[in-house]
């Protein structure tokens, strides 16, 4: 570059000393542009610009883009200033300036000026998510970018795009959560699970999808809610205030009969929502549940193994209410209150026997 020239944005991305002193990876461009840059303080917005693009540029991982590299940087400017810019192809336009017109281009606000440009020629990114891991015993609450409000179950994982809310309101479940989503025009907010897709628009409900429990339940508090299989080719259903919907990946039918059942979406009618959705509450309740059932609630709402050795105990069946500062124990002593049953701690865990 010669010295008198007046330098834009776009002129300092291009220039291969530049960017050697950008990188610090030739000592004569260091000198060199730290004089001009002294000689020339009416250049120094687009110049920090441009050295700001360039570290973003370097530090990213950098995607082939295969172009007409002259005439697609033309066409790139003529977006960003409205008229055309006739540049000379020069010995060092490799597919680094490729990239770097893309940066550039992100970089003020343009991102819709890349699509027109390429054609519509697709460059993969990779999306960035958000993951919240709750431990067992434990439970957690988020407020997302759109108000959407989700309480989060113990032994759950959920996930989020970190561009959440922007033309994408789709998250992902493992375990149990309970959704109050906000409303939102044109968008539908999507729930995964690893055998259903659940959309809304705006409602509350509650998911339990724990990969040990063989099924994912979707219960609708508030609201409409469209539950869509992912292993079967069955039409969406749509569930509405005091319904489930049931998908089982395993059940207690004849063998003949679980590949039927299992694609199959069914449908409860008139739950107690209340007590499904109590846990977020810090409550534990049990509502006509077998033994067998309720060990499991215990399980991830304490953080223990419980182990029941007799089968006619595991379909015992029992209603009950408990604070979350009480005790398993304090839970197990209130049981045998009715139940003819034993418990000892071991390393194993809780083992429940008859007595």
């Amino acid at each position: 570059m010669k010295k008198t020239e007046t330098k834009k944005f776009e002129d300092f991305i291009l220039d291969e000393s530049f960017r050697e002193y950008v990188e610090h990876s030739n000592e004569k461009s260091v000198v060199w542009w730290t004089k001009w840059i002294i000689d020339h303080g009416d250049s120094v917005v687009d110049v920090q610009k441009a050295t700001d693009v360039l570290h973003t540029l370097l530090n990213t991982q950098k995607t082939k883009v295969s172009i007409n590299r002259n005439e697609e940087l033309n066409l790139l400017l003529d977006k960003i200033y409205g008229k055309k810019k006739i540049l000379p192809l020069p010995h060092l336009f490799t597919t680094f300036f490729a990239r770097a017109a893309a940066v550039i281009l992100f970089s003020i606000g343009l991102a819709w000026a890349w699509n027109a440009v390429f054609n519509n020629k697709q460059v993969n990114e990779q999306i960035v998510y958000n993951e919240i891991i709750v431990p067992v015993g434990e439970k957690s609450q988020i407020i997302l970018s759109d108000s959407t409000h989700v309480w989060i179950n113990s032994g759950s994982h959920f996930r989020y795009p970190a561009n959440f809310g922007n033309k994408n309101r789709d998250v992902s479940l493992e375990g149990e959560a309970y959704f109050d989503v906000r409303k939102r025009k044109g968008t539908r907010f999507t729930v995964n699970t690893h055998d259903v897709r659940i959309q809304v628009l705006g409602t509350a409900f509650n998911v339990k999808s724990y990969p040990e429990d063989k099924k994912t339940q979707t219960t609708v508090v508030r609201g409409i809610v469209r539950v869509e299989s992912k292993i079967s080719k069955d039409a969406p259903i749509i569930i509405h205030p005091d319904q489930m919907a049931t998908i089982h990946e395993e059940s207690r039918v004849s063998t003949q009969d679980i590949a039927a059942f299992n694609k199959k979406l069914i449908v409860t009618n008139k739950v107690n929502t209340a007590v499904i959705t109590s846990w977020k509450d810090q409550l534990l309740v049990f509502a006509d549940e077998t033994f067998e059932d309720i060990a499991v609630k215990m399980e991830r709402w304490y953080n223990v193994k419980i182990l029941i050795f007799d089968n006619e105990l595991k379909q015992e069946r029992y209603n009950g209410k408990f604070v979350h500062n009480e005790t398993i124990y304090e839970v197990l002593e209130a049981i045998k209150i009715t139940t003819p049953m034993d418990y000892s701690v071991t390393e194993q865990g809780i083992i429940i026997t008859r007595r």
